[in-house]
């Protein structure tokens, strides 16, 4: 996985804010009726977290970074066009678990890893499972990141028609 500092991770530092706003505006979502999502959508677009919060000054500058909004909508909108898909990819990949099983975070990661598979051929596949098992690392248990990267690792071999697809 890239270390923060690495510079090949430097080079496109708004896909990996995106992707984060998108991790948490999926998680966000998920506490909504299907009915209301568009609306909670907006308002996650136009928050800014008070000065108290943690992390708040991060998801400030985030939202304020136009590239990095940009790629989070649209990974979100592949994310929510192909749902379906996506989450029976999931749930064939991971033989042990089923997607309302899964921690919300893992279960988010995984889809955003599987939109970005599927929506974003110029992403290399190791990228995408690195930024899944970050994503994972930083917002998930401590459980989250090998299982991530199994699965990920299969779903977007799946996916993008590389080797079996089997994972957990």
């Amino acid at each position: 996985m890239a270390d923060v500092d690495d510079p090949r991770r430097q080079r496109h530092p708004h896909r990996a804010h995106g992707r984060e706003l998108a991790l948490l505006a999926l998680c966000h979502l998920e506490s909504y009726r299907p009915e209301e999502r568009a609306r909670a959508l907006e308002i996650f677009w136009s928050h800014a977290p008070a000065e108290r919060d943690e992390g708040g000054a991060e998801l400030r500058a985030w939202l304020a970074e136009p590239k990095a909004v940009e790629f989070a909508r649209k990974l979100l909108s592949v994310a929510s066009e192909r749902a379906a898909e996506i989450d029976a990819a999931i749930e064939a990949t991971s033989r042990s678990w089923r997607l309302a099983r899964m921690d919300r975070v893992d279960r988010n990661v995984l889809r955003l890893a599987a939109g970005e598979s599927l929506g974003l051929s110029e992403t290399p596949r190791a990228v995408i499972v690195a930024e899944a098992v970050r994503l994972a690392s930083r917002y998930g248990s401590e459980r989250s990141a090998p299982f991530v990267n199994g699965v990920a690792q299969a779903l977007t071999a799946r996916l993008r028609g590389e080797g079996r697809g089997e994972g957990s």
